[in-house]
């Protein structure tokens, strides 16, 4: 692996695979397993649950880490041996040998049971990842929808990093305190009472730990969650941040961020604070318990001075004692924090699940595909009541049913209740549970287009085929590059709505599932669409008959209803079926549709780049950009050290390099102690006291700096470097970088600044200090050791140069297969419903294992390379070791003081240095963050924001006249124009009704208008003003209010936040948008009185609908038409009726009609019924799109005297 990983670059793939044990299906099979069986309630059920689960892997570190013990404590008995021989020179030669041969055991013997362990440890670290993540993602596809997305990909992150190293804090703890206990017998039979003194000392630094375990569980878990809040919030920006772009509030995105990136560093300082009087707590009894015991010891009524070798024995000793004490005081934050996480994610899977009340139907009603007898459904969720009583209807084999209703009457929730979503009294039977679902909300997984359409079934071409052409998409597929190869990026961020709705479609089709539930399909679409698709499907010849599917169809289209064969209705909480043909058509466009339908009838997708931006195939490697970077980067480390401050660095590295001299020299001060006579004796003792406190004083200095300065400073202000670049990026990046990376930059590496980087950059800057001290001294005291020291170092240097190489390739594959893990886990969570409807619930299951036995295999290769490390380093030192005894056993030219004082400083040295690689590798490790971080601000452009820019006056647009003067727009600059030379005059408060088949230009065109693409020729302006040289915070804010096809909302931020995120309207306004919407009475349903209701997250409030999702965007709208009311910015609205019926599309109409009558609006739809009635004959219009170019026609005048535009 070295080999490899030196000479070429690694990849994923090609990385052997690991042992069976270790097997991703396996750890989640049988944790599911032993969870599922586990008796009783008890508060920490998943640890003790997870060690059943894994017995044998927690007990095997045992026996190695026994041996470790062992042969730790024989190296001071080794080195008194040698001190006494040194200076008894009557001692024979052959005992000098025996040491020898002992020392060549104790150091050799030590290496490989400390590599025997760690391996063990390494191990359960993997298994206990693999377990809990695959609990996590079990459960995740247990819970409803949206309670699934919230917490998963938290947990599955940053809480399992942390719980991962259970194991070995249980096994460090029980073998810290054998070894204190063995330490004080040993050091007892020297210094008799004096060596119980540490003991005094750890007891009292024991209280600071209990302060420590009662306040920081606490304070860890609100930092959790402030950290989840923020996770949340970021992915839910990201998910939409097409919608949040086209309406100009990317600063309101980022406030929110900003705010909740605040208060989670503001939190997180609670918890340093304890931290840093912890480690002031810690480290003074690993620096005074020497100090004081040796004090009084030197101080106790004696006739001689003190003994070379019970001094340095002794100091071996009671660092052998104060170490695993000081390490178990270590352990107790990090184990309380562990604790922290594991009930997090306990309570995760302890959540209720979704209860399916369906039952299978038995022989006598196996006729029907479904069968309803007085059901009552409610989402039990958020109320008792049910939301539809007693209703009772079947489906049968062939059989379509039309399901119709206002919005907001129950149309989803019954079909939830179908796909066992929702809670239902009664009698429900089934023929099977697996139903194809089409969402009306379409979810698609990151996969290829072909893959998202076969979903888990096998390919058939021919019946491929056949539903492409159905779902009328082989014109779509033939225009793309990568045709059905394309991947889908951001649940469809590349693709159009109308598109998307498609392949949802298709995937339902190909399943060939005897019953499917279509959730108002074809509302994306326009109407020649709608008729291939609903002649290849639901007409009299269509797939649906000839396969024989049971068909519930959710519609407010009157056109299908003569399709169905029966109808069923909901008004009230109640459902009536009725006879098709009883139900008038509504024919108010019909004219008008029939009229321009051959405008767009046989229209060629042209320009698909709605659906592909630019530079989706070439998606750069992480890997090969680290790489790019050489260790040690200077740019990088300038980089970082600019975000914590010239002034913090400065004094960290004050404080670490005098800390690293005084503990060194404490040392050196001790061997003047052990030559110096009695009266001199006190004066050098009181010398040792003093260093040994300014020791302690700059570690604790050095911490405060650490977790107070830099980790605060340096988080704060790369967070929000990261946040400002990412939503200013242009539309284009997030369509060729997808979700879970960039959602990792903000997770993974966020997380690696705040917590490892700044630790681990102190960390190397003490050990390299104390190397060097280390280095020096045993050179001064052992002469000879400067003609083997050099060498080893030198080797040394090359390994880690090796080691370097093909550490960072493993961590960067681990960090990039860790982005294709959360990539996995929001394409389950996000899809759970439709997977669980499908019956995909194994599939997914499947998919998880692999991507996380993907990530798996670099982790494990990179802790088996850091344990190949400290093998090779232990032994290098240990051959140093034996060289220096060996030498003064052979010429016994040294000291007894020299020798002891060597022997220390050797032990020392080997910690010092395989600390020094490792806290080099993290820094490595962590600098590749700020890298990835740095490579995001210097790669990725912000958008134009504008060519010599023009700040409007407070009251543009003041009428709102819209010119396009020969536009033409391209994605790329090597694609073909999606828009041709198009001009267009809209005049003030003129509406524009535009038209067309999918890829015809129309999101073009608006994207356009938003400056979210640029025109490559011609002008657009406003007022007279070219959009060219606008602000485009100006342009998206004022001159122009957008309501997105795909509403955005917060779902952690309040109901208030949503609507006016800029705060700068009045309760009443609110209230009176709302009642304009008819939302407010739904809403405040929700909330016990007025002035609670605006302040209660989303999340919280009933479950809107589709189309009351649309009402809630025409409300912020609203809203903001009354902040501009002093001006007249342009509106456009992007299909924003398609979920309305025609009841409630009406409610537009009388927008359109009185608040909107003075404005300019621009309206992007598949169907217009609704609104004909506040277009104005000979002033408004309706446009058609047609390749690229736009046909307008002034409503009230013949579509054959229309000029082309």
């Amino acid at each position: 692996m070295l080999r490899e990983g030196y000479i070429s670059t690694l990849h994923t793939a090609g990385l052997p695979g690991i042992h069976h044990m270790l097997s991703s299906r396996t750890l989640r099979t049988g944790a599911i397993k032993a969870w599922t069986s586990r008796t009783g309630s008890h508060k920490r059920s998943l640890p003790l649950t997870l060690a059943r689960c894994i017995k044998s892997a927690f007990l095997f570190p045992i026996i190695p880490r026994l041996f470790v013990i062992v042969f730790r404590y024989a190296q001071p008995l080794i080195m008194d041996a040698v001190i006494r021989f040194v200076k008894d020179t009557t001692t024979y030669s052959n005992s000098g040998l025996w040491l020898i041969f002992f020392a060549g055991i104790i150091y050799l013997g030590m290496t490989i049971s400390a590599a025997i362990y760690q391996r063990c440890i390494d191990r359960l670290r993997i298994m206990v990842r693999g377990a809990l993540i695959g609990m996590i993602h079990d459960q995740a596809m247990k819970l409803p929808g949206k309670e699934a997305e919230s917490e998963a990909v938290t947990l599955m992150s940053s809480d399992v990093d942390s719980v991962e190293s259970v194991g070995e804090i249980l096994h460090d703890t029980w073998a810290y305190l054998l070894e204190v206990a063995i330490g004080t017998m040993l050091l007892a039979a020297r210094l008799q009472w004096f060596a119980f003194l540490p003991l005094g000392i750890i007891f009292a630094c024991s209280r600071m730990s209990a302060y420590v375990a009662k306040h920081l569980e606490g304070r860890q878990k609100d930092w959790n969650v402030a950290t989840q809040a923020r996770i949340s919030a970021i992915t839910s920006v990201l998910g939409g941040i097409k919608s949040l772009k086209m309406m100009g509030m990317e600063d309101v995105g980022q406030s929110r961020i900003s705010q909740l990136r605040e208060k989670e560093l503001r939190l997180s300082e609670r918890l340093r604070w304890i931290l840093v009087a912890y480690n002031a707590s810690a480290n003074s009894l690993g620096i005074f318990a020497p100090v004081l015991t040796l004090v009084f010891y030197a101080l106790s009524p004696r006739t001689d001075g003190l003994h070379a070798n019970e001094v340095f024995t002794s100091i071996a000793l009671l660092s052998l004692v104060t170490h695993p004490a000081n390490m178990v005081m270590t352990l107790v934050p990090r184990a309380v924090g562990i604790m922290a996480n594991f009930a997090r994610i306990e309570a995760y899977i302890s959540r209720s699940s979704v209860v399916d009340t369906r039952q299978i139907a038995g022989k006598e009603k196996a006729q029907h595909l479904a069968s309803l007898d007085h059901v009552s459904i409610r989402n039990s969720s958020i109320t008792d009541a049910p939301i539809l009583r007693d209703v009772s209807f079947s489906i049968a084999k062939g059989e379509l049913i039309v399901c119709t209703g206002a919005v907001g009457s129950g149309k989803t929730t019954l079909a939830m209740a179908l796909l066992g979503e929702s809670a239902s009294g009664g009698s429900m039977f089934l023929a099977s549970k697996k139903i194809a679902y089409c969402d009306q909300a379409p979810w698609l997984p990151s996969v290829t287009i072909r893959d998202a359409i076969l979903g888990g079934s096998d390919f058939d071409e021919e019946w491929y085929k056949l539903v492409i052409d159905a779902c009328c998409l082989a014109l779509d597929l033939e225009a793309l590059p990568d045709s059905d190869s394309t991947v889908i990026e951001n649940n469809g961020m590349n693709l159009s709505g109308g598109q998307r709705q498609r392949i949802a479609l298709a995937r339902a089709v190909y399943s060939r599932y005897d019953m499917l539930i279509l959730d108002d399909p074809f509302s994306a679409l326009d109407k020649t669409v709608v008729e291939h698709i609903v002649d290849r499907l639901l007409g009299p010849k269509g797939l649906f008959k000839a396969t024989k599917a049971g068909v519930f169809l959710l519609t407010n289209s009157a056109q299908l209803f003569p399709l169905a064969d029966r109808l069923l209705t909901l008004q009230g909480s109640e459902a009536r079926l009725e006879d098709p043909s009883s139900v008038q058509k509504g024919e108010q466009l019909d004219s008008i549709v029939a009229s321009t339908a051959g405008v767009v009838q046989n229209t060629q997708p042209s320009e698909l780049h709605d659906k592909k931006m630019p530079g989706q195939n070439n998606r750069l490697s992480e890997a090969a950009i680290d790489l790019s970077r050489k260790t040690g980067d200077v740019a990088v480390y300038g980089y970082y050290i600019n975000a914590v401050g010239h002034g913090n660095a400065l004094l960290m590295t004050a404080c670490t390099a005098t800390y690293s001299f005084c503990l060194t020299f404490s040392q050196y001060v001790l061997r003047w102690a052990t030559e110096s006579s009695l009266r001199e004796l006190n004066g050098y003792m009181g010398l040792y006291a003093g260093i040994s406190f300014i020791a302690w004083a700059a570690t604790s200095g050095t911490m405060w700096f650490t977790q107070l300065k830099v980790a605060i400073r340096s988080g704060m202000v790369l967070h929000s470097q990261l946040l400002e670049r990412v939503l200013r990026a242009p539309l284009s990046y997030f369509a060729e970088t997808h979700i879970g990376v960039t959602l990792n930059r903000f997770s993974q590496d966020i997380a690696l600044i705040d917590k490892q980087l700044p630790s681990a950059l102190a960390n190397l800057s003490t050990q390299i200090f104390k190397l060097l001290m280390q280095v020096a001294l045993i050179v001064y005291v052992q002469p000879v050791m400067l003609v083997t020291i050099p060498p080893c170092y030198i080797l040394v240097y090359l390994i880690q140069k090796v080691y370097l190489r093909t550490s960072r390739q493993l961590r960067f594959l681990d960090l990039d297969s860790r982005s294709q893990l959360y990539t996995n886990f929001l394409d389950t969570t996000r899809g759970v419903t439709t997977i669980r409807a499908f019956g995909w619930q194994e599939k997914f299951a499947t998919d998880n294992i692999q991507a996380l036995d993907m990530s798996q295999k670099p982790y494990y290769l990179l802790l088996c390379l850091q344990c190949w490390l400290k093998v090779v380093l232990d032994c290098i030192m240990a051959i140093i070791a034996i060289g220096l005894i060996t030498l003064t056993v052979v010429y016994r030219n040294s000291t007894g003081a020299d020798i002891g004082l060597a022997l220390n400083l050797m032990i020392g040295a080997n910690t010092t240095l395989l600390r020094l690689i490792q806290n080099w590798t993290s820094l490595e490790t962590s600098l590749g963050a700020v890298s990835r971080l740095k490579d995001v601000q210097e790669r990725v452009r912000s958008e134009d924001d504008a060519r010599g820019a023009i700040e409007p006056g407070p009251r543009w647009p003041s009428g709102g006249e819209l010119r396009m003067q020969h536009v033409t727009v391209s994605y790329s600059k090597k694609s073909e124009p999606a828009l041709r030379d198009v001009c267009l005059e809209i005049k003030p408060g003129q509406k524009l009704v535009v038209m067309g088949r999918t890829g015809s230009g129309k999101s073009t065109l608006m994207l356009s208008l938003l400056r979210l693409l640029e025109t490559m020729h011609g002008d657009i302006y406003i007022d007279d003003i070219n959009i060219a040289h606008v602000p485009l915070q100006v342009l998206r804010q004022r001159g122009i209010i957008a309501v997105p096809q795909d509403g955005f909302n917060m779902p952690t931020a309040s109901i208030r936040f949503n609507l006016d995120p800029y705060n700068k309207c009045t309760d009443d306004d609110i209230v009176q948008a709302l009642k304009r919407t008819h939302l407010w009475d739904k809403i405040s349903a929700s909330s016990s009185g007025f002035d609670d209701t605006l302040d209660l997250p989303m999340s919280t409030i009933l479950p809107l609908s589709a189309g009351q999702m649309q009402l809630f965007a025409l409300c912020r709208m609203l809203i903001r038409v009354e902040i501009n009311r002093s001006s007249k910015p342009i509106i456009i609205l992007d299909e924003a009726s398609s979920s309305l019926d025609l009841q409630t599309e009406a409610i537009l109409g009388g927008i359109l009609r009185e608040e909107l009558k003075y404005h300019t609006v621009i309206m992007i739809a598949h169907r217009a019924e609704g609104i004909m009635g506040a277009l104005r004959a000979g002033v408004d219009a309706i446009a058609t799109m047609k390749d690229g170019r736009l046909r307008v026609s002034v409503i009230g005048t013949s579509m054959d005297r229309v000029d082309e535009k």
